[in-house]
């Protein structure tokens, strides 16, 4: 066996290594993230900036993210994970020494894109490594434990940023830069250098059966069109990607990515404003991420287990209402207890979520663009939601609250017609899968791949199946 074999064997046949390397590595740059994120708007005010020039600088960070995340979804489905990990952190590593040596608001804003360009990156690329190398029936559990480690650092990075920042905020920029170093040392000794993501079986598994949208084996996207499907068929990832159930979690991610920018923004102001110290300020974020650590393993299970499509529809309707409450209280523990409402609801949607994004996209290198598409969408609206909240919170502190929790109202009402043909569970895919199959053959679009082999295939299929 060559050597190029071996490692592809090696990622392929150790998928816990890969997710224990994945969820240390994300726990530490998000340690790192997080140790700023809360403080920087305030850090900003300090040095007599406008609310309007925080919402710059914020938004910056999600502006560098916007333009790496869907190349770096499609770099780490051709080329491999390994890389756009190393990539990223470094460059945020690179962002957080540069925010220590910064001297102005603009190059403040700079070293943000550049931050925001390496944390998308390394995202996205993780993201793209669970998705095609775990198999369907886990999945959830899987990227559970990438978000437990993103919460984590929530969780932990506040409180060790709120514990520095009050005395120097330059010591918390080389820290998060030296957390994003340690961070790629996991990446760079433990993983494979040649692995690619789409040599993972579970990818070309899934995509066997999730390319049979209905009993007949051509899927109509939707403009109303129609492709083959199948690994067969060989359907263009580009086609793959308008499908209704990606337009689904389009629409979800873009909706995650308005209220994200209004807590990037809004949601230290909104805590100053109710008269809460800066320690506070970070407690609360440790507080939000709590009761998603207590639910992040029963939320993998009941992504696995139930219709992933009504977890995603019930916990974006929770949003809406949680999200539009905040600035209508003034009791903060009220606030903090809502808060913690919300945290269960996003521990279910995220991993349902993400583990329907990869039912949907997996074909070909479809699961690197799927990701990189997601992760873009949410980032534009991100951008879009903290460049416009700090002028909006100015004028009325309740305004970017109640049109976020509007925006994810209108989102929950959207859905079902959206994913009324989509298969919720991946017994749903086998059973369409098996279904189709009955009418397939050699000669259609599908070809002999499809149907009933492919579903027993997926029902066979484990993580480290050569």
């Amino acid at each position: 066996m060559g050597k190029t074999s071996e490692s592809v064997q090696a990622g392929t046949s150790r998928p816990g290594r890969l997710l224990a390397v994945l969820t240390a590595a994300t726990l530490l740059q998000w340690l790192g993230s997080f140790a700023i994120a809360p403080l920087l708007p305030l850090y900003l005010a300090d040095r007599h900036i406008s609310a309007a020039g925080v919402g710059v600088v914020m938004a910056a960070f999600f502006l560098g993210a916007l333009l790496s995340q869907y190349a770096a979804g499609r770099a780490a489905a051709a080329r491999g994970h390994r890389g756009v990990l190393l990539s990223g952190l470094a460059a945020y590593a690179a962002g957080c020494l540069g925010l220590f040596a910064s001297t102005g608001v603009g190059m403040d804003a700079v070293m943000r894109v550049l931050q925001g360009a390496g944390a998308g990156a390394f995202e996205v690329a993780a993201l793209t490594a669970v998705a095609t190398t775990v198999a369907p029936g886990t999945q959830g559990r899987a990227f559970s434990a990438i978000y437990t480690g993103q919460l984590l650092g929530v969780a932990l990075g506040p409180l060790l940023g709120g514990f520095a920042g009050e005395h120097r905020m330059d010591l918390v920029f080389l820290g998060s830069g030296a957390a994003a170093v340690l961070a790629s040392l996991p990446v760079l000794w433990l993983l494979p250098a040649t692995v690619r993501a789409g040599s993972v079986p579970a990818a070309s598994t899934v995509a066997a059966a999730s390319t049979v949208a209905t009993v007949s084996p051509v899927a109509t996207d939707a403009a109303g069109s129609s492709a083959p499907t199948g690994p067969a068929g060989g359907a263009p990832p580009a086609r793959l990607l308008l499908r209704r159930g990606v337009l689904g979690l389009l629409l979800v991610a873009g909706c995650d990515g308005l209220i994200a920018g209004v807590y990037e923004t809004c949601w230290s102001l909104l805590m100053e404003r109710d008269g809460a110290s800066t320690t506070l300020i970070g407690l609360t974020f440790t507080l939000f991420a709590l009761p998603y650590l207590v639910f992040a393993w029963p939320a993998g299970w009941l992504a696995d287990r139930c219709d992933r499509r009504r977890l995603i529809g019930a916990t974006t309707l929770v949003l809406s209402v949680t999200v539009a409450s905040y600035p209508f209280l003034h009791s903060i523990p009220l606030i903090i207890l809502l808060s913690c409402l919300e945290a269960a609801g996003l521990a279910v949607a995220y991993p349902a979520a993400q583990s329907l994004l990869a039912q949907e996209c997996a074909a070909g290198d479809g699961t690197g663009r799927g990701q990189g598409l997601f992760a873009t969408t949410q980032t534009a609206t991100t951008v879009f939601a903290a460049l416009a909240s700090g002028a909006l919170f100015a004028a009325d502190p309740r305004l970017p609250f109640v049109l976020a929790a509007l925006a994810a109202l209108v989102t929950a009402a959207l859905l079902p017609p959206l994913w009324r043909e989509v298969a919720g569970t991946v017994a749903q895919v086998q059973a369409r899968s098996a279904a189709g199959g009955a009418g397939v053959g050699p000669g259609t679009a599908g070809g002999p791949d499809t149907g009933r082999e492919a579903a027993g295939r997926e029902a066979a299929a484990t993580p480290g199946r050569p």
